[in-house]
């Protein structure tokens, strides 16, 4: 499974542009990809998976530590 850092760095795009696509600020990717916090809220997965042009379960996990048990 590939990083979230791994997955921003794919599209070739800054962060801040990352996130105005995906409707987040920039300070959500900063606090999920820098100390490992992740997103509340499930909206924000689905829109930053479109961006990334990931399934959102792919985030899910990440955001989980690789576990999609609820």
């Amino acid at each position: 499974m590939r990083t979230l850092s791994e997955l921003l760095d794919s599209t070739g795009l800054p962060r801040y542009r990352i996130a105005r696509r995906a409707g987040i600020s920039p300070s959500t990717l900063i606090l999920w990809e820098r100390d490992g916090i992740p997103p509340k809220r499930l909206d924000v997965y689905t829109r930053l998976a479109q961006v990334l042009g990931v399934a959102p379960r792919e985030l899910l996990e990440l955001a989980n530590g690789g576990d999609t048990r609820e």
